[in-house]
């Protein structure tokens, strides 16, 4: 045959064996072919492509030095460090922290790993009313949460440059972290010398450092009237007019890729109060698949001028874990909730008064069969083994 003749057929066989090559115009698929969706390809791609978050270095070494963590590469800080104050400061500190440790902490995380296995997979987000500073058993108990949802009557608070701190800084924080190293919950009067002008931010980078987390950003924000957050820099003059204001701390763990954030209010969140602030409410709700937490809630939600905070818990949260300062053991077993209980139930102490003691959560202790022991205290039994300990799943509609 001619070239001329030879061109066409030659073309005609690449186009067949392009074809069957594809699987044909059928794109017909046998067991032996690959799966060529591109769907979760792409999926996985944009995961894989999705950028580190960027660590705020300087921030992250402040928060260590502060929660006396060893600092890798120091650099501008060094010199701070090996001062005698600073040396001081971390020793004094890890001692405290090495009997919150040994009585507390390390007895949490099997009990959470068998106990909240569940809670702890997937997405939730954790909704912690009246927890002040405490970020530490919020993460303790549920390391996983995407966001944390946090207010109490602390102020947001402010972060110092550590070149130019008061002499007596780092002792202060230790003094404001006195009564949470002893009992593990804080007393808001008792701290409230030490904190006030700090505020709970430095003491929620404490907690980030000691939990083995890096500092992304923080940011002051305010809610709209439509519970929509407008960021802007901590040491912005901005200010949210009257508005609801409150910090925003995006850290992320050393052994993770997800970053995740901590939302903190320093408002009064009873009832008469919260008629001016009905956005808190809606940015709460706009987080789908939380957890309560609730500890050492002077049994706020007992009284019945805090119902718009019960009603967020009863009414928008899959699950909570509290001791009895909590939602009373009657509303939620009336209300068809399933509820655990470990430890044991106690008269509560004497700062609170009578009205707190729940019979039906005593009778429901005397009677039930499958109560769990801790080996932790929570709550303000700290002395004794008396720790009430709920777990309680909403019914399923």
């Amino acid at each position: 045959m001619k070239q001329g003749k030879l061109l066409p057929l030659f073309v005609s066989m690449v186009l067949m064996i392009t074809l069957f090559a594809c699987g044909g115009a059928n794109n017909t698929q046998t067991e032996d072919t690959p799966n060529t969706d591109s769907t979760n390809n792409e999926k996985n791609q944009s995961e894989e492509a999705q950028p580190q978050a960027k660590i705020d270095e300087m921030a992250t070494i402040r928060a260590k030095i502060m929660g006396a963590v060893k600092v890798e590469t120091p650099g501008k800080y060094d010199s701070l460090i090996q001062s005698a104050t600073t040396q001081q400061h971390y020793t004094e500190f890890n001692k405290q922290w090495a009997k919150l440790d040994e009585k507390r902490l390390s007895k949490i995380g099997p009990w959470r790993d068998k106990e909240l296995a569940d809670l702890n997979e997937g997405e939730h987000n954790l909704f912690y009313p009246f927890s002040g500073p405490d970020f530490l058993n919020a993460y303790t108990f549920f390391p996983n949460c995407d966001n944390y949802l946090m207010f109490g009557l602390e102020p947001n608070g402010k972060l110092v440059d550590l070149e130019n701190m008061p002499p007596n800084y780092l002792a202060s924080l230790r003094n404001a972290l006195s009564e949470i190293f002893e009992r593990n919950y804080f007393i808001t009067s008792y701290m409230s010398g030490e904190l006030w002008g700090k505020g709970v931010l430095p003491v929620v980078n404490i907690f980030m450092a000691r939990t083995g987390n890096q500092i992304v950003e923080m940011k002051r924000f305010y809610l709209d009237k439509e519970g929509k957050p407008t960021y802007f820099e901590l040491e912005d003059e901005q200010t949210g007019k009257g508005k609801l204001e409150g910090i925003m701390v995006e850290f992320l763990n050393e052994k993770k890729t997800k970053p995740q954030r901590v939302y903190y209010f320093g408002t009064d969140v009873q009832d008469d109060k919260m008629q001016s602030k009905m956005e808190l409410v809606t940015f709460i709700k706009s987080f789908p698949s939380k957890i309560t937490f609730i500890k050492s809630a002077s049994y706020i939600l007992h009284n019945t001028d805090f119902a718009v905070m019960r009603n967020i818990v009863l009414e928008d949260t899959q699950a909570i874990l509290q001791d009895d300062t909590g939602v009373r053991y009657d509303v939620l077993t009336k209300a068809g909730w399933d509820v655990s209980l470990y430890g044991k139930y106690a008269r509560p102490v004497a700062d609170f008064g009578g009205y707190t003691y729940q019979t039906a959560l005593r009778d429901a202790y005397q009677t039930g069969k499958d109560i769990k022991p801790l080996e932790f205290t929570f709550g303000y039994h700290w002395k004794t083994d008396n720790t009430s300990l709920m777990l309680c799943k909403k019914p399923t509609k």
